[in-house]
Parts: C-alpha cells; structure tokens; sequence
C-alpha cells in the first residue's frame, strides 16, 4: 500500500481519468471493497492498510500537483443485513454538491467483471438518478509499467 511505484501507478490512472479537466471541479473517492465491521473490529487490518494506501495517494496527487475540490474514502459491495465498514459508497455519492466525480478501485489491482459492472454500472446509474453531470471510473493498475515495477521489486525484495 505504500510500495512508491504503485503510488505512482495510481496517481497516473487517475490522471487518464482525469485527462485535460481541472481537478478542482472534481470529487475524488477511493473506493474499497467493504468488510463487516466485526471483522474489522476483530483486529483484521484491512481497513488499517486501505486508509494507508489511501494516504499515500492523496501525497503523491498533492506532490503532483493535483489537487481535486475533496479526496474521499468509501466502501463498496456489501451484501445482507449486518454492519460493514462505512462510509458505504452509495451515501457519499448522495452527500456531495459537487456533481462531477471520479471514483478510483484502491483496494484493487486489476479490473475484473464484478468490480467493474458495479462501479461502471451500477454506481453510474446511482450518480445518474442524483444528477451528476460527470462520473468516471479509474482503471486498475492492471499492466500499468509502474505496477509491473512493483511487483518485479516485490518480488526481488522476497527471494
């Protein structure tokens, strides 16, 4: 979460995101995947290293030069009736008054189908219904050269 290269893998997805548009104009929320919260409280440091990831960010964007209206964290996809972590993702879409947003997967390091269809889909439909003039969905590191980067580091750093 805090590996310099993935940072900057970050902060150049949501630059291509961004493209030629003022940041100021822009809400940007990280958005994780959710966890009950008794997991949470049971001492998994998930959240722990989601708002750390989330931190170094934030500096790097800064560091950049880039600097959006606000910076948010929320979670997505929970399911049932229990407690998950919060903010939860739908409630901070409702909470904002600026309607141009740009979400970025941080807990995620590649797309996939499901995280995908939820952000580009099913949240997009949510920041429709509220009247949001622009939402954009990140891409994940993916083969970004900077994660490839990462992990080859990561990977050395273990042998």
């Amino acid at each position: 979460y805090a590996h310099p290269a993935y940072i900057r893998a970050i902060v150049e997805r949501i630059k291509e995101a961004l493209g030629d548009e003022d940041p100021a104009g822009y809400e940007l929320i990280f958005s994780a995947h959710g966890l009950p919260q008794k997991i949470i409280d049971k001492g998994d440091l998930y959240q722990r290293h989601i708002r750390a990831n989330v931190y170094h960010a934030r500096r790097a964007l800064n560091d950049a030069g880039i600097f959006f209206h606000k910076t948010h964290l929320a979670y997505q996809s929970r399911l049932g009736p229990m407690e998950w972590i919060r903010p939860y993702l739908e409630e901070k879409l409702q909470s904002f008054q600026y309607k141009k947003v740009i979400v970025y997967p941080i807990a995620f390091t590649i797309d996939n189908s499901e995280t995908d269809f939820e952000l580009s889909i099913e949240y997009a439909e949510v920041a429709h219904e509220l009247g949001y003039a622009e939402y954009r969905v990140c891409r994940c590191p993916n083969d970004h050269l900077l994660f490839i980067q990462t992990l080859h580091e990561l990977y050395l750093k273990m042998k």
